[in-house]
């Protein structure tokens, strides 16, 4: 699970209503989440802030997402 998974689960958020709400595209988010593209430093900027964490938090270096352990999901 990355992530970004984790915490639109605890907020019971959709792809969907996290773009909405984020400002960013819908088809562009899904595509980071299925590992497909790598988020760019305006959308890992746009996530980290509407989750309130740091950026390296939820994204590689890379830009991809960040798994964390299956412990804590």
């Amino acid at each position: 699970m990355t992530k970004l998974e984790y915490l639109k689960k605890q907020l019971n958020l959709s792809s969907a209503k996290l773009s909405l709400a984020a400002g960013i595209n819908y088809t562009l988010l899904t595509a980071i989440e299925r590992g497909e593209r790598k988020a760019y430093p305006k959308v890992k900027k746009r996530l980290a802030e509407f989750f309130n964490v740091p950026e390296d938090e939820l994204f590689n270096e890379d830009g991809s997402l960040k798994e964390i352990d299956h412990e804590i999901a």
